[in-house]
């Protein structure tokens, strides 16, 4: 009786002095991921900072695309914390699974499998979103030396357009509700092909409209001049 109440608590004891240093183990792996995580996330912030990336993004438009969905961060700072929770969700599942939870570390893998995926979709976005604005200006100088009224109109529904295209190559790429997306990508597509159609209908008819009442006014002054005195008797005025 003696003897298995011994190594009942020779067991217990064993057991809690691997637990006991486990859980050490996986305080000290969270509190250096934490460290390091923040020094990566300030080293990230500073990096970009010198090489200017918030001027650069607000240049091709990415501080602007972000305002207009209510986020005033800037890029550096987003890009800062996204790699500081990713460094935290590695280490932290790290130190987890020094105490049996594996399921933590699946996750940490399956997150660190989808890192590509991620940065490859951002810089996709970011592509379209340079590559609309550039259309976007192009054809703004295009209406403004055409002189149409509704260049400002056409320009941004060709900048929204494109954008939609963007993020449907990026859900298209993700793999996320691919026939949901495609249907209601194709349904905005026709919904904005439509506005377009109608918003040029309309800028091309107030150009040919006053196309038409200049080329008027022009043949009503040419044949009112011809008919003055003045013009008459320039005419037949005979030449010195």
């Amino acid at each position: 009786m003696k003897e298995f109440f011994r190594d009942l608590f020779l067991d217990l004891y064993e057991n809690f002095t691997d637990i006991f240093l486990n859980v050490i183990v996986m305080i000290v792996v969270m509190i250096g991921g934490f460290i390091i995580s923040w020094f990566v996330k300030k080293l990230l912030a500073k990096i970009l900072m010198i090489f200017k990336f918030d001027k650069w993004a607000e240049d091709v438009g990415i501080v602007n695309f972000l305002k207009k969905g209510d986020v005033k961060t800037l890029p550096s700072v987003i890009i800062s914390k996204i790699a500081f929770w990713i460094f935290i969700v590695v280490f932290f599942s790290f130190g987890m699974n020094f105490i049996g939870i594996t399921q933590f570390s699946e996750y940490a893998s399956k997150i660190t499998a989808t890192l590509p995926t991620i940065v490859i979709s951002i810089l996709i976005v970011i592509i379209g979103i340079i590559f609309s604005n550039f259309i976007g200006r192009l054809i703004f100088l295009a209406c403004e030396n055409a002189n149409l009224k509704y260049g400002d109109i056409i320009t941004k529904s060709i900048r929204i357009f494109l954008i939609i295209i963007t993020f449907g190559i990026v859900f298209e790429y993700i793999g996320i509700g691919n026939t949901i997306i495609t249907i209601s990508f194709l349904i905005i597509f026709g919904g904005i092909i439509l506005t377009l159609s109608l918003a040029l209908g309309i800028g091309l008819s107030y150009v040919v409209g006053d196309l038409i009442k200049e080329r008027v006014k022009m043949k009503w002054e040419k044949k009112h001049k011809e008919n003055s005195p003045l013009f008459k008797e320039e005419m037949h005025k005979p030449a010195d």
